[in-house]
Order: C-alpha cells, then structure tokens, then sequence
C-alpha cells in the first residue's frame, strides 16, 4: 500500500498579516525555497507517493504551486480538497474521508518547519496500534496532552506534552468523527471517553518551529544561518549573511544576518539586520530591522 500523507493548507494566516493577504502561508519561503516545497520534498524522501492538501485561502495560488511541483515530479500524485469555509484541522478530516479511507495517513500543518524523521513516527503508530498516534514533545507554551505510557489520557493546559501539528490517522479514527466537528482537542477528547485508544510519541533532539506568527518566521532564519538546525532538503547556508544575486547599493551595511533572494534592489545607505526579503522586494534607504520584505507594496 503506498504511503499516504496529507497536509493541512487551509488556514487564512492571520498571524502574519499583511503578507498572508497576498501569499498564503504555506508558500512563505524559507531561505527562499516554500515552505510547502521542503514539506513535499520531506514526504518523498520518507517513501510517500500519495499526499493530499485541504484549501480555502488564496487557494489558486497552492493549486497552481502544487501543479508545477506535480510536473517536476511525476512520482507523486496529489489530491486538493477545497473548503468553501475553513472546516478545522477535524473538520478537515472528515471532508476528506475518502483519502483516510484506504490506511493510516500521516498528517501534517502546513506552517511547521522540522527535521523530525517521519519513519519513525509511522514505526511509533505501528507498534502502538491506536486509532491515531500524535508527536508530542515539551514545550511548555503549548503543552496540554496527558500522557500515560504511550496512551493519551486527555488533555489540561499546562501540564503534559504539546502537539507538533504531525500526526498519523486511521481510517478507524476518521470514522468515528462526526458532521460539523471541528477542532482536534474536543474531538479526540469525545474518541477518549468513547473508549478509542489514542496514543502519542514523544521525541526529542529535533528542530521544531511554528512559523505562524513574524517573530517566528524571522527566527527560523535565525536558526538556519547561525546554524543551530539543519533542515533538509535545505542547504546549510555557509555564512549568516544570504545574498543570492540582490543588487546591493553603495554603503549598504548588514549586521546580524539577512537572507536576500535573487533581484532584491538594497538602496545606498541601507542598513539591514534580521532581515528576510523575497525575489524582487525592494528596500529603502535607513535602518531596518527585524523585517520581512515582498516584493510590491503591502
């Protein structure tokens, strides 16, 4: 039976507006390849040939980035679900229940950036046998997944394990999902006191970051070019300073680090520190820090 993942691209990002007003979040680039792309490249490394996506924002432009990277790799197949309102990660599920039909499906979010090998959450769901088997790891802002051995006991803010937005599904477990459910915890807190066993594995030693919000998207640049994580299929960069074909004017200083994609126009006099800008942006004279830079105005 192929390998089947699916990857949850429906959200509108409103964590990062004004740029998810133009680009959703699944295709903001990271040391300029999307986001999306690493996630796709990632599943075919790990032996998957079938992935499915759910939409809803801006979808035409994942529709149309998931056409070109289908052409390229002839391998893959691809499924798109469109959501005509946002139906929830759960929801989500349930709109797609044929793709869970057929076997376990490892589910992913779209806006996670991590090196954590996917094998060994599928072997973890093998060995478990639960109706779905969530990666956990300790991270107090978001913990709240009560662990008893590997069965998840319930969930309470604060205590336990946070969920890493990757998971994998039975088609058990999306059959006992009901119409209009929509978010993950009150669900799967109803599958618990129905008796479905629901498991989680914790890891550790691995990268993880939610790239929801501008802080966060600016660290994970942070991380990979002062070298602190590797993230294939990325190359790791050799200097924190990324300047990949940008006409730099004269004067230009940067501090820190700065990721430049190809034709990015640096006026004269420009000071960049923590600064990402994509293809064809355009940055203005002064000091500019902790910014994220499109191309067009915002």
């Amino acid at each position: 039976m192929p390998r089947r993942a699916f990857v949850l691209a429906a959200g509108l990002g409103t964590r990062l507006r004004p740029f998810t007003s133009r680009v959703p979040k699944p295709l903001f680039h990271i040391l300029g390849v999307p986001l999306l792309e690493i996630i796709f490249e990632q599943l075919k490394q790990a032996g998957f040939e079938e992935i499915g996506l759910n939409l809803h924002h801006l979808s035409s432009q994942i529709a149309d980035f998931v056409a070109s990277y289908a052409r390229k790799n002839p391998a893959l197949s691809f499924r798109l679900f469109y959501e005509e309102e946002i139906l929830g990660p759960v929801g989500a599920f349930y709109g797609a229940r044929e793709f869970f039909a057929s076997g376990p499906v490892l589910v992913i979010n779209a806006d996670i950036l991590t090196n954590f090998p996917l094998k060994v959450l599928l072997e973890a769901h093998e060995r478990y046998g639960g109706a779905a088997t969530l990666l956990l790891h300790h991270y107090p802002p978001y913990n709240k997944v009560l662990l008893e051995g590997e069965r998840i006991a319930g969930f309470e803010e604060g205590r336990g394990f946070a969920y890493t937005g990757l998971q994998v599904v039975t088609p058990e477990l999306v059959a006992a999902l009901k119409p209009g459910e929509r978010d993950l915890i009150p669900a799967y807190t109803r599958l618990l006191q129905e008796g479905i066993p629901l498991c989680g594995l914790v890891g550790a030693g691995f990268y993880w970051r939610d790239i929801g919000t501008l802080s966060s998207y600016l660290a994970a640049h942070e991380d990979l070019l002062k070298g602190r994580a590797v993230i294939p299929p990325l190359s790791p960069p050799s200097s924190p300073h990324v300047i990949q074909g940008a006409r730099i004017g004269k004067g230009v200083i940067f501090e820190d680090w700065v990721c430049l994609e190809p034709e990015v126009e640096v006026a004269s006099g420009a000071k960049l520190r923590r600064v990402v800008a994509w293809r064809g942006a355009k940055i203005p004279a002064g000091l500019h820090e902790e910014k994220l830079f499109l191309p067009g105005d915002l």
